[in-house]
């Protein structure tokens, strides 16, 4: 006997059902799908702001020749990692070690000099201080040979020729006073130690052993080893580039945000990055320390002529710094020059943090010394 609900029509009813009812499942995981991303970006999605033109940048320390010189090795290449102060290029000495034993020569000489003044200073003064010995006998005599002629008992001329003896010395000391006075003065206040041509010879030999240690040149920083542009054998000048050297924990993100988008970036703001390289697999933390000080056109090699009557408004763009994590850098190295895309807080309790130590002490780090 057939059972009626397995008559075709009951089969057909039964499937038109549970497809209705599949249906409206679906459209109940669809609506609850967009309710639940409606919540999100009311919430927290357009509270970020998200970039793909950003780049990575850093402090590239240019490795220049402080003095003239044959290159006699380089130790460091190009991709090669270096420690601070590790050899990069080693000079040849010849021309400055000749240099150097000259400066010393030259020192030796102007110390000889400053002691001989000293000598020529004591004898003028000796003999200033025989002079002014004569001269006090002279001025006696002269005297009593001037009482003796007033009185008659000696002749005129013996007075005279006495009172002349005592000019004449009296010119002699003068005379040797003036030379003492010049040699104290070519020595100088200070003696031999402060004498002019021995500070010059001594900071003639200063510079010289200065340019004996720049023919070893050193890494400034810790870090990787590019530009390459010295072979051994060549001869270089001072002031000539030899390498670059990358540091690869100093290292920030420049993402360059239009500015019909840039209100509502803080620095402080948190951001989270992305790089090409690793792929949404790695994420970077960050925060933004500054704005640019003007749009990327104004400080373009042409700048826009506003008041030109060919002119045409676009939309500029304010580059924004961001600093990144050093931890995330230690794990996952950077190079400058990599995109990046930067998702920046502009709403809600995670902006406005402050901007880490880390970061401050960094940037203080890669400051030239003065």
């Amino acid at each position: 006997m057939i059972s009626p609900d397995s008559t075709p029509d009951n089969a057909g009813k039964a499937g038109a059902d549970q497809r209705r009812r599949n249906l409206w499942i679906l459209a109940g995981v669809v609506l609850l799908g967009l309710l639940v991303y409606g919540l999100w970006w009311l919430l927290i999605g357009q509270e970020r702001l998200e970039v793909d033109d950003a780049y990575v940048e850093g402090n590239l320390y240019a490795v220049d020749a402080r003095t003239t010189g044959t290159v006699a090795a380089i130790p460091a290449y190009d991709t090669m990692r270096v420690e601070a102060g590790s050899t990069l290029v080693m000079l040849r000495g010849e021309h400055a070690g000749r240099k150097l034993q000259q400066a010393e020569a030259q020192l030796a000489q102007a110390r000889q000099n400053a002691l001989a003044l000293v000598h020529e200073i004591q004898a003028s003064r000796s003999k200033e201080a025989a002079l002014r010995a004569n001269l006090n006998s002279a001025q006696q005599k002269a005297w009593r040979l001037r009482a003796s002629a007033s009185a008659g008992a000696s002749e005129d001329i013996a007075a005279i020729t006495a009172a002349d003896a005592v000019r004449r010395l009296q010119a002699e000391i003068s005379a040797e006073s003036a030379h003492s006075a010049a040699l104290t003065a070519q020595l100088g206040s200070a003696g031999p130690a402060g004498n002019p041509a021995v500070r010059a010879a001594t900071q003639a030999l200063a510079l010289a052993h200065l340019n004996w240690t720049r023919r070893i040149i050193r890494a400034p920083v810790t870090g990787i080893v590019a530009q390459q542009a010295v072979q051994p054998g060549q001869w270089v000048s001072a002031g000539q580039r030899l390498f670059t050297v990358v540091p690869l924990q100093q290292m920030w993100v420049t993402a360059n945000i239009k500015e019909t988008r840039l209100a509502g970036v803080r620095p402080g703001a948190a951001v989270t990055l992305h790089s090409d390289l690793y792929g949404n697999a790695v994420t970077y933390h960050g925060w933004v320390v500054g704005l640019g000080g003007g749009s990327g056109a104004v400080f373009a090699v042409l700048p826009p002529e506003n008041a030109s009557g060919n002119w045409i408004k676009f939309t500029q763009r304010v580059p924004v710094r961001i600093a990144v994590d050093p931890g995330d850098l230690a794990r996952h190295p950077l190079r400058p020059g990599l995109t990046m895309t930067a998702r920046i807080a502009l709403h809600g309790p995670w902006i406005r943090r402050p901007v880490p130590d880390w970061f401050l002490r960094s940037a203080a780090a890669s400051r030239p010394a003065p």
